[in-house]
């Protein structure tokens, strides 16, 4: 497996000694070194590295301005800085590593090495998605679209090629996010959608469907129970045996539509 990386730090010093670093592992592949953050959000979107090596205080723009602006997902990042104080921030980006100047080459390589599994895990994650995807479609006969909904939003078209599924929605159990899909499980099967969340949610009708999660919409009236965990956290149970973690955030507004 090859990384291809992108070194951005406005030290020429520090460019050169992580390029040195890099040559150091086949596994890498160099693409180039940035200056700043201009520089970095061209050379980003231009070549699409899976890696970045970027420094934190730049002059102008910093790395943290350099990911807000850039499309997700985000290729990899390794920090690197002088300054500790970020180092929380970085984490809440879903930074692979946070590498203190000056660093030795056993911390790189540590570093590096995260930066392979990690990648290893995505390529994995993607190539199921991409199977789950083929296998829906083949069983549907063709790729699938959410057309359109009916008055009312009491039923949803789902165009697959050479069909077209009424679906009542209170047949829905719950709709979940899959990557770059969304799966709407009905009756025993679901249809796998290239949509997000969001439009599911806009499109759903909301006296009878309440957003529990980032990653889960149900159905209120296939809700069977709602379960307490050790942490003060809630799982839904549906009628199907199904359960769903309630986020903390949208617990509130759960027990107020189950009237808890």
């Amino acid at each position: 497996m090859t990384l291809t990386c992108l070194i951005v730090d406005d030290e020429l010093t520090a460019r050169r000694g992580m390029a040195a670093m890099v040559e150091e592992f086949p596994e890498l592949r160099l693409l180039g070194s940035c200056a700043n953050g201009i520089e970095a959000i061209d050379q980003i979107r231009a070549l699409r590295p899976n890696l970045i090596f970027l420094d934190v205080q730049m002059p102008g723009i910093s790395g943290f301005k350099v990911l807000a602006s850039l499309p997700k997902p985000w290729p990899q990042v390794i920090f690197t800085t002088a300054h500790d104080q970020f180092a929380l921030k970085a984490f809440e980006v879903n930074a692979v590593d946070y590498l203190l100047k000056p660093f030795s080459d056993e911390r790189f390589a540590e570093a590096v090495e995260r930066a392979k599994k990690q990648m290893a895990l995505r390529r994995g994650e993607n190539a199921g998605v991409q199977s789950l995807v083929e296998h829906t479609q083949a069983s549907l006969k063709g790729p699938s679209a959410l057309v359109s909904e009916e008055a009312g939003n009491s039923r949803l078209v789902i165009k697959a090629e050479g069909s077209i599924h009424l679906l009542d929605t209170k047949g829905i159990s719950h709709v979940e996010a899959f990557d770059y899909y969304v799966k709407i499980h009905v009756e025993g099967r679901f249809f796998l959608l290239r949509e997000t969340m969001k439009k599911m949610e806009e499109r759903l009708p909301g006296e009878s469907f309440v957003r529990i999660h980032k990653s889960f919409i149900v159905n209120l009236g296939h809700v069977k129970a709602l379960h307490p965990l050790d942490n003060h956290e809630y799982e839904v149970e549906l009628k199907n045996g199904v359960r769903l973690k309630v986020s903390r955030n949208l617990k509130a507004g759960l027990m107020e539509r189950l009237g808890v």
